[in-house]
């Protein structure tokens, strides 16, 4: 049923993490919940960057003052394969752990998720991948994002890539975290093309959310409030970073509240296409979600002019014109803040893409991510993606 028929009138569930703290200073919150529920030990899952960097020492910190003793793990890498989970599942059934907390990107992020998951079961890190095959409940979660674009800490979603190569997800409730803090003095050091990848990252989850046909009243109202956010304020985040408070403020904010929209509609077939994209040239997901989300708006128009135009309004108030043309300009606003941040707004520069390789890549997306595909507001067939592909070279 379209969501145009389903919205209104029918019973929708609310997915979420138990609870969320944000603000300045909120990394506090996981020694009060530390405190609260008697947690005496914690391993810490993060990568050796942001612990060199500083990033992790607020969070040591703030569990030290509440009384619990902290272990690093640290051997998170971009695109986490789940040899890793595994390095992090051996850690901590080697210690007398109570209470495992995430800190970082996406990638720490879901790595400490199915690591608190599978230590407490009889399985194997693979035995959890696709939907609901979590065993059960896993070890107290925290998670402390310290980039503003994933979402990760609000949802429960695993990305991980496997020895193929493959990125394998996996969706269960019991990847939810029990408390999530979300701290804008962390991501202050962010290097201004991360900031910027994950911006737009965040960015394509409240637009394809928005206009997801799963959509419901309660994602659309996320959804609106992250695209305003995130078009007012990525360019400060981006180019002030530690000299702009505020905008580091509300981008991080906008980052949760998307993850909070697309947990609850699904995405689209901007995070179908760009599957085989991060596979062949090992773009990062933020970046080729960039790369993609403009020309597959560009084909959505017509099956969503007046969503499309909405989106325009929340990027560039004085937005005029027909539905048509404001849902064109809106295009045209995403383009513009992509190449202001310094992002491509195309896929050519990464190599040879000829059509054979074109066809392959439709062939990985309807493969890998037919869920995206499906959900998108406007009906796909292979011929369809691969000219998408082709505007975008």
């Amino acid at each position: 049923m379209s969501n145009a028929l389903n919205s209104l009138g029918e019973h929708h569930s609310i997915r979420s993490p138990n609870r969320i703290s944000y603000g300045f200073g909120t990394v506090s919150e996981l020694g009060t919940y530390a405190e609260e529920g008697g947690l005496e030990s914690a391993l810490l899952v993060t990568d050796a960057d942001i612990v060199a960097a500083g990033v992790t020492d607020p969070v040591v910190d703030a569990l030290e003052r509440a009384g619990v003793a902290v272990d690093l793990f640290d051997r998170v890498k971009p695109e986490p394969k789940l040899s890793m989970v595994a390095d992090g599942v051996e850690t901590l059934r080697g210690g007398e752990y109570d209470f495992v907390v995430g800190v970082g990107g996406g990638s720490a992020l879901d790595t400490a998720k199915l690591v608190s998951v599978v230590a407490e079961h009889d399985v194997e890190p693979a035995d959890t991948l696709g939907m609901g095959n979590a065993p059960g409940p896993g070890l107290p979660l925290g998670l402390v994002p310290t980039t503003a674009g994933t979402g990760s800490e609000v949802t429960h979603i695993g990305v991980f890539t496997d020895d193929d190569g493959m990125k394998r997800v996996v969706y269960d409730d019991h990847l939810f975290a029990d408390v999530v803090a979300v701290d804008p003095a962390l991501t202050a050091s962010l290097p201004k093309r991360v900031a910027a990848a994950t911006g737009l990252d965040a960015l394509t989850h409240a637009i394809e959310s928005y206009t997801s046909v799963l959509r419901t009243p309660y994602t659309d109202v996320l959804a609106r409030d992250a695209i305003e956010r995130i078009g007012a304020n990525l360019r400060g985040a981006v180019h002030q970073s530690e000299h702009n408070d505020r905008a580091r403020y509300e981008m991080l904010l906008a980052s949760t509240i998307a993850g909070q929209a697309f947990v609850n509609s699904g995405l689209g077939a901007v995070h179908a296409l760009t599957y085989p994209i991060g596979i062949e040239f090992g773009v990062g997901h933020g970046e080729a979600n960039a790369m993609v989300l403009p020309h597959v708006m560009a084909y959505n128009v017509p099956a969503e002019p007046e969503r499309y135009a909405e989106v325009a309004a929340l990027l560039d108030p004085d937005v005029s014109g027909t539905a048509r043309e404001r849902a064109e300009a809106g295009v045209e606003a995403v383009f513009s803040l992509t190449e202001d941040v310094g992002i491509p707004t195309s896929i050519g520069h990464l190599g040879e893409i000829d059509r054979e390789t074109l066809e392959r890549f439709a062939d990985v997306a309807f493969e890998y991510s037919r869920h995206n595909i499906d959900r998108n507001p406007r009906s796909l067939g292979r011929e369809d993606v691969i000219e998408i592909y082709r505007s975008a070279r």
